[in-house]
């Protein structure tokens, strides 16, 4: 597993299991889990507008988080 994910997790108390095949296994409360997904969400976001030099990138990125509700329900 990409050492990014493991910081992600970390921010969201997920906890380590074990391994199998030498991969570590994460286990998250439901709770956790949403924040995890909206973090990963948020880092994708982020991404676009950091890195796309492109006139759609902003809305892009705010269409990615609104699509995984990260904006409540502003849609």
């Amino acid at each position: 597993m990409n050492e990014r994910i493991g910081e992600l997790s970390k921010q969201v108390d997920a906890v380590v299991l074990g391994t199998m095949t030498g991969k570590k296994q994460y286990t998250f409360l439901e709770h956790d889990l949403e924040k995890f997904y909206e973090i990963i969400v948020q880092q994708c976001a982020d991404y676009v507008r950091e890195n796309y030099d492109h006139e759609h990138a902003e809305s892009i990125a705010w269409t990615m988080e609104i699509d995984f509700g990260l904006h409540g329900d502003y849609a």
